[in-house]
Formats: structure tokens, C-alpha cells, sequence
């Protein structure tokens, strides 16, 4: 029996976390919990988000973070419990933490300011994945002039035609 730790995202009902928050986190800790879950760590990540779309009705939406540990067979049955949980739990996903990393990132998710972290990287990535001057590569071809080595086309990128076609 291998005990895993597992990070899961939950994508709470925003309307009855902001009446009673309390009980809603409780009720998603016990399912933890009884399937004999240890939970490390537990906290807010956004309980104040617009959702693209409607969920169940719902134009927005409290995510929710915990990270806990459990054995590896239990899990499947602890995802079923989730999705019945439809009333409080609209949306879950489950992350299996990589042992090399594990120390890492619950040391960032145990700072206060975590959240923040996280949230400036994955801001910080998509502008690498767009901008390839951010990767020090050239302009795209095209932009400022030929490409480079490019030396035989002609105007617009076409091959020169040829003088003594056909004659």
C-alpha cells in the first residue's frame, strides 16, 4: 500500500461557502478524511472568481486548495465521493505531487503569500510562451526584412524566374 501525496483543486459553490464557509470546507475535509486521508494543508485560492461559464447555475465560483495524503488504492473511491458531492463541490481536479518536488511545493503552499507566487509564474510563462523575443530568439521571418540566409528568393520570399525557359 503506497501512501501518495495528492494536491487537490476544488471549484467550491460560491453562494453557500459565503454563508457558511465553515461547514462547506468541513464537509470537503471529512470526505478526505474518511477515506483515511491525512491533510497536510488547506487553504483559499480564490473565493471570489467569475467563471467563464455557468456552472450548475452559477456565475461564480471558490477554489479551494488541499494537499493530503492517502493510500494509492483509495483514491479512486475518494474521486467518486467528489463527484457526488455535487451540491457543495461543482468542479475537482486531482494532481499527484512528485516525491522530487514534494518539499517544494508545500513549503510554497504553507507561505501566506503562495498564492501570489503561483499565480505571478504562470503570468510570467505565458509571456515566454508568446513572446520569443522574451527567449532572445529573432523576429519572425518576414518582420524586418528576408530571412536570414535566405539570399536566392527574390522579392516576397518567391524564386527568381528562370531567363531561358523554353526557347
Amino acid at each position: 500500500m503506497a501512501v501518495i501525496t495528492y494536491e487537490t483543486m476544488f471549484l467550491l459553490d460560491a453562494t453557500k461557502l459565503s454563508a457558511d464557509g465553515d461547514a462547506v470546507r468541513n464537509q470537503v475535509h471529512h470526505l478526505i478524511e474518511r477515506h483515511g486521508g491525512v491533510i497536510s494543508i488547506a487553504r483559499e485560492w480564490n473565493y471570489n472568481q467569475k467563471l467563464t461559464y455557468p456552472i450548475a447555475k452559477q456565475k461564480k465560483g471558490a477554489f479551494h486548495i488541499v494537499y493530503y495524503t492517502l493510500d494509492a488504492t483509495k483514491q479512486q473511491e475518494l474521486e467518486r465521493d467528489f463527484a457526488l458531492a455535487e451540491g457543495v463541490i461543482l468542479r475537482s481536479m486531482t494532481l499527484k505531487l512528485e516525491p522530487k518536488w514534494q518539499e517544494t511545493i508545500l513549503g510554497i503552499a504553507r507561505d501566506e503569500h503562495g498564492k501570489e507566487f503561483a499565480v505571478k509564474g504562470m503570468q510570467d510563462e505565458a509571456q515566454v510562451q508568446t513572446d520569443p523575443s522574451a527567449l532572445g530568439a529573432e523576429p519572425a521571418a518576414g518582420v524586418d526584412g528576408p530571412p536570414p540566409g535566405d539570399g536566392a528568393r527574390g522579392p516576397r520570399g518567391r524564386r527568381p524566374e528562370f531567363a531561358d525557359k523554353g526557347d
